[in-house]
């Protein structure tokens, strides 16, 4: 069974209407008889004949429903045409539809018969529900299902004797395809939607013939378990459309074609749910790359990199969080001002900016580096990439700027090439002066707002003398150099007594530099720092101080700079003092050993004499003995290796003095106390002692020089492992050093690019004027940097960000040059990834907005200048929301993709389409003649959306468009006014029957600014209570009396005139303000009830029209609770009237809607009865109270004898239902007389009352009026 279920399935994906279609239709012209059309459609037994015209285009359908019509109506057939009955528009799909959705297009339009056209329009044939049941396999999907599944079990009936035009009647007002005829409740015969052809043309009084003459009989049945294919068989053997389940004789059911497709169709929901999971679960796919995109987005947008986008005049458009943060300016303070009002440092030339914005504007990317300035005024060094960002069309559209705070990172290697710099002067033993004065101009270099001196303390006179001052005023450093070291003068004299940094912030206000405030004023310097220069032991030595102009106080940044560069200067002033001092000591030793002795005793480093024949210690001075932590005592006699150093160790160097006799600058580890190892140099030569031949040693620590020289091993290992290309040619060039980063970037070997040129590198892509620049800018500024392309060994191009430097030697000569690069492959597809998405829309990659409206104006001020015209269309797609609520956002999605391909697919060349969001779209059209070429265009669309949709590849969906169009210049100079008016005639065509195009007029303005200012009017109209309830009486027939009210809505202007409803609930109902409209009227009718109480008028109810959306709001029953409640009244006071279109929008959730409110005990009943469509069986369920008939039928009834037919069905049809029933809009005594007649239960109208104010309506009350009265 489920194997041939799944043949069914398959079969029915396949089919196609193109597949199914009758292509022999009977077509007739519009003005042929009607006698004639139902002669043919009697003699060939076929339910339709179509109107077409001279080129076989459908015009209108005539069927059996519509001779039903005729026939209830008891019109003449004399004078009739087909024109005049047929039903237009005749319900049209293409070949290609697929069977569920024509179907379900048959379903949703009530009818039976769906006609086939090709693209122009023209008649392909008609499909039936014959056809459905002929192609879909019927036979597999029938053999087990009986009739009792399938069959309708509330059966039409009508006895024998009522007239043809009754059962007409009736069939045409309830929609029904049959009738069954019944004898003593007995079924006898049947009446069909085809009879009523042959009846009309055979009965020319159909209110004086009855039904039993008439009738089709014998009648055929059949019992409840006969199977579903044999039903079928007898359809087909009996040429019939129904057939009458009886079970002993007594009616059951009827079964029909129409419920045996519904069973088909029911089979296949199971596979087609079981295929929607599927593609949910793929949608579901979709969506997580889409969060992953959106991710990605966002990190963008999160960067720690500073991003500014710019138009292509520099005006800021957009900046990104971390841009907030580097520069202190919020995003709304820098969007539409230039970052050089903001930023700019003043420190960069006129020409570096011309050379920058030269390069962007020739469409180059810009990298480079220069000082800018924050909002609070502190400047900072950024590293800066400026890309031009280009349109489809090579047009420059942006600038993407991306900056990276590089202060820190240069401040570092500016401090580390100052350090390197004073080791090797300290390593190459230079004068101390020298020494002093690379420290100060490396410091001033790094702070050029500083001024800078050393003073060495003498610690014997305790005088501190200046060693270099080359930028203070002469005056100024002979007067600090005369200062003394006491803890009540100077700064300088201050941090030398205390041995910490001493910080004046303001030597003016600062009261301990009383006595320098004349001087450092006449030196104009306001502020100033003090740093202690100490040695090793942490002996000051001197005093490192700088002077600044302005009051300041130095952050923690540079006062680690002061206490780096003081460390330099101990490190030389030491180094300095112990050279002298080794010298002196070697030159008294050859001179005099008393004289040796005696210096050995003072001489500030260690120094140790010990027997050269077996090492024994023989004698060492204090600074031994603090180094090595014994005494002199404790030391004597034993191995002097012990102590400091391992004997292999000294054995070597014993045997380096004994070959030189005398060695100096000996490396070697060894043991300080404490057991801490040090690096020292040794000198050492052979002396007598006291008679022995003996070594003398003396120690200098080197420590802090092996540590910066592994510090320098370290930058080296750093740069080596580091991910940026490091390349270091001659001045020739020629390439003489690589790193690891620049082989992996090139793909190049280190023997393959050491020797070479490094144009071997070249891509080509540059012509020789550049270079020629390169080179120009490299020899007069030292450095060039920018972006170039290019090649890499496997001959890819790829861009490269490329820094070249030129390396000096100490006469400022150029000896090489050191170039640095990377890889910028990625960081130019995230720019791009960047600049894509903040133009285009991320779902159908079409422009967006933004980019959209930037070429509006481009092509505004193109036309303006050229005379030409454009066309802005506006689309809003027709139906969308309902394939969005249908399938879910997912196949939503794939439909906006799908239009925008097929939008795409029709554009011209110049014209753009965007998506603005939604289900919204914008075509600019720039190669327009006239008018007349966007109508095209806009048809050309709709033509396209017209076309059904394949979704997920399963549903095929059909839409439509309604396209507003606005033309420059007729209907705009602006952007904005073209974008606004092109909207405003969209809406113009969708409120006027959607799937069409209307151009812009100044009226569709002028009617929204109308439909604003009610809005407005009415949104007051609640704030001031200008809304009141009118109350109009209804009566009771039977008694005369008033025996209700219904709660009428009235808007009373300031001026005192009252606007009627219909004038302003259509909008409230469209703006949503229904809802409050609604709670306002439900509250203030249970007050009024409250107050009739109150005045012991109790005999009424009051009945309150509910809207739709208040009735589908979800809180109904609790808000009717809560006022019950709140006015302490009974449910049977109130009465809630609902319209019938609403209820059947969702009739089960209606129905459970209406037994919450029933189960409060208000009454209800169904408003407007007649004028929408109501499912009979779904109206026997409604729990409703009374049925009330349209005002329509009552106004019409005396000119049109159907509307009083109509009127007297409901009647009688509220009757069978047990319901009562209202009658509305009575005004004269004819109608009444009609209502009297056909025992109406109540009436409301003018006849009686007009609707009155509530104290006009409570004297009527106490009035005792009655309708004879």
């Amino acid at each position: 069974m489920l194997a041939k279920l799944l043949r069914v399935r398959d079969s029915m994906k396949k089919i196609k209407l193109s597949e199914i279609l009758t292509p022999d239709v009977i077509t007739v012209a519009t003005g042929i008889a009607l006698r004639e059309v139902l002669s043919t459609m009697a003699a060939l037994r076929i339910s339709c004949v179509l109107a077409v015209n001279s080129k076989n285009q459908p015009l209108g359908i005539f069927t059996e429903q519509d001779a039903l019509r005729v026939l209830a109506g008891q019109q003449a057939l004399d004078g009739l045409v087909m024109a005049d009955v047929m039903t237009i528009p005749p319900l049209c799909a293409s070949p290609d539809m697929d069977y569920r959705d024509a179907f379900r297009l048959l379903q949703e339009h009530g009818s039976r018969h769906l006609i086939v056209t090709d693209a122009h329009n023209r008649l392909l044939g008609i499909v039936t529900e014959e056809a459905f049941l002929l192609h879909l396999g019927s036979e597999e999907l029938t053999a087990f299902k009986t009739v009792a599944s399938v069959m309708a079990r509330n059966v039409a009936t009508i006895d024998e004797g009522e007239t043809v035009a009754t059962a007409a009647q009736q069939m045409h007002r309830l929609q029904l395809s049959c009738i069954v005829v019944t004898r003593d409740a007995v079924p006898v015969g049947i009446l069909t939607e085809r009879d009523a052809v042959r009846l009309e043309l055979d009965i020319s009084e159909p209110g004086r013939v009855p039904v039993g003459s008439v009738m089709s009989c014998p009648l055929i049945t059949v019992s409840p378990d006969t199977t579903l294919e044999h039903a079928i068989q007898h359809f087909a053997s009996n040429k019939i459309r129904n057939l009458v389940v009886t079970d002993q004789g007594r009616l059951s059911g009827i079964v029909n074609r129409h419920n045996l497709v519904n069973t088909l169709r029911g089979d296949y929901v199971k596979f087609l749910q079981e295929t929607i999971k599927k593609q949910r679960r793929k949608m579901l796919q979709l969506n997580q790359q889409c969060l992953l995109n959106k991710l990605h987005s966002t990190a963008l947008e999160a960067s720690a990199n500073a991003i500014l986008i710019t138009d292509t005049e520099g005006i800021i458009q957009w900046a990104n969080a971390a841009f907030s943060s580097l520069s202190g300016y919020s995003s709304d303070e820098v969007i539409g001002r230039r970052p050089k009002d903001l930023i700019k440092s003043g420190l960069q030339s006129r020409e570096f900016y011309e050379v920058l914005w030269q390069t962007i504007l020739s469409g180059q990317a810009w990298q480079g580096e220069l000082v800018n300035k924050r909002r609070d005024g502190t400047l900072y060094t950024e590293e800066l990439t400026i890309t031009p960002v280009r349109t489809e069309n090579d047009k420059m559209t942006h600038f993407i700027a991306v900056m990276q705070d590089i202060s820190e990172r240069k401040l570092l290697e500016k401090m580390q090439a100052a350090s390197l710099d004073v080791l090797d002067k300290i390593i190459a033993n230079q004068p101390l002066p020298d020494m002093m004065l690379a420290i100060i101009h490396h410091l001033e270099n790094l702070f050029p707002i500083i001024r800078a001196s050393v003073l060495q303390l003498d610690a014997t006179t305790g005088l501190l003398r200046q060693v270099i001052a080359p930028s203070l005023p002469d005056f100024y450093a002979s007067a600090i150099e005369r200062l003394q070291a006491n803890s009540d003068a100077s700064i300088c004299e201050m941090a030398a007594f205390s041995g910490e940094t001493v910080i004046i912030e303001d030597v003016q206000s600062h009261p301990r530099c009383v006595p320098i405030r004349e001087l450092a004023e006449r030196a104009g310097f306001r502020a100033c720092t003090a740093t202690p220069i100490k040695d090793g032991q942490d002996n000051v030595l001197g005093i490192f101080t700088v002077y600044f102009v302005h009051p300041h106080f130095p952050g923690q940044t540079k006062l680690n700079l002061l206490k780096e560069f003081a460390r330099l200067a101990g490190i030389s002033i030491a180094k300095d003092k112990t050279e002298t001092q080794r010298l002196a000591l070697t030159t008294s030793l050859q001179n005099s050993e008393t004289r040796y002795r005696t210096l050995v005793e003072s001489a500030p480093f260690p120094v140790v004499i010990s027997s050269l024949a077996d090492g024994s210690l023989l004698y060492g001075n204090d600074r031994a003995q603090l180094m090595f932590g014994i005494s002199r005592e404790q030391g004597i006699g034993k191995p002097a290796a012990l102590f400091y150093v391992h004997p292999e160790e000294r054995d070597r160097f014993v045997s380096a003095v004994l070959e030189k006799g005398l060695v100096t600058d000996y490396e070697v580890q060894l043991y300080k106390s404490g057991g801490k190892i040090i690096w020292v140099l040794l000198s050492g030569r052979v002396m007598d002692f006291d008679g022995q031949a003996a070594l003398t040693t003396s120690f200098v620590e080197i420590t802090d020089r092996k540590h910066y020289e592994d510090r320098l091993r370290e930058a080296a290992a750093v740069m080596e492992s580091t991910h940026e290309g490091v390349m270091i040619t001659d001045l020739t060039p020629r390439i003489i050093a690589v790193n690891r980063a620049c082989l992996a970037i090139t793909g190049y070997t280190e023997e393959e690019l050491i020797g070479k040129n490094p144009a071997i590198l070249h891509s080509g892509h540059k012509d020789q004027a550049f270079y020629a620049m390169l080179w120009q800018q490299l020899l007069r500024d030292g450095h060039w940097q920018g972006e170039i392309l290019n090649r890499r060994k496997s001959g890819e191009i790829y861009p490269q960000w490329l820094t070249i430097s030129t390396i000096y030697n100490e006469q400022q000569e150029p000896v090489r040059y050191v170039g640095v690069f990377a890889d910028i492959s990625e960081l130019k597809r995230q720019q791009a990834q960047l600049d894509f998405m903040a133009h285009h829309d991320a779902l159908t990659r079409l422009p967006n907005r933004s980019m959209v409206e930037t070429r509006i104006k481009q092509e505004i001020e193109q036309a303006h200048r050229h005379g030409q015209n454009l066309a802005v269309l506006f689309i809003d797609l027709d139906r969308f929301k309902i394939v969005n609520d249908s399938f879910g956002h997912p196949v939503g999605d794939e439909l906006l993709c799908q239009v925008a391909e097929r939008l795409a697919a029709r554009l011209r060349e110049g014209d753009m389409l965007a998506r603005l969001g939604g289900d919204e779209f914008i075509l600019l059209a720039n190669t327009l003649s006239d008018a007349q070429d966007a109508a095209v265009l806009a048809r050309d669309i709709i033509a396209a959306l017209g076309e059904p949709f394949m979704l997920s590849g399963q549903h095929e969906v059909f839409i439509g468009g309604s396209i507003g169009i606005s033309l420059f210049p007729d209907d705009g100079n602006t952007v904005t006014e073209l974008m606004k008016n092109a909207d405003a005639a969209m809406y113009f065509a969708k409120e006027n029957g959607r799937n069409q195009f209307s151009f812009y007029t100044s009226e569709l303005n002028a009617d929204a600014r109308h439909k604003l200012e009610m809005e407005n009017d009415l949104r007051r109209a609640l704030l001031h209570n200008e809304l009141l309830l009118h109350y109009q009486a209804k009566i009771d027939l039977h008694t005369g009396k008033i025996c209700g009210v219904e709660a009428l809505i009235r808007w009373q202007k300031p001026d005192g005139t009252l606007m009627s409803p219909a004038e302003f609930i259509p909008l409230a109902e469209k703006t949503g303000v229904i809802l409050t409209i609604g709670n306002l009227v439900l509250d203030r009718a249970c007050q009024q009830i409250r107050q009739w109480l109150d005045d012991g008028l109790d005999n009424v109810h009051i009945a309150v029209n509910i809207s739709a959306r208040q009735f589908r709001n979800g809180n109904l029953d609790k808000l009717v609770a809560e006022s019950l409640q709140k006015y302490q009244i009974d449910g049977r006071h109130l009465e809630l009237e609902l319209n019938e279109s609403m209820l059947m929008h969702e009739p089960e959730r209606a129905i459970e809607t209406m037994q919450k409110l029933k189960n409060i005990g208000v009454k209800l009943s169904l408003d407007d009865f007649g004028t929408g469509y109501s499912n009979l069986a779904y109206l026997r369920r409604f729990p409703i109270d009374s049925l009330k008939i349209d005002q329509s039928f009552v106004r019409g009834m005396i000119a049109d004898p159907g509307d009083a037919e109509i009127a007297s069905v409901i009647i009688n049809l509220a009757h069978r239902l047990k319901l009562s029933v209202i009658a509305e809009g009575v005004e004269n005594e004819t109608q009444l007389a009609f209502m009297r007649t056909n025992n109406c239960d109540e009436l409301q109208g003018y006849l009686f009352s007009k609707a009155l104010s509530a104290p006009e309506f409570t004297e009527l009350l106490r009035s005792g009026k009655t309708l004879t009265s």
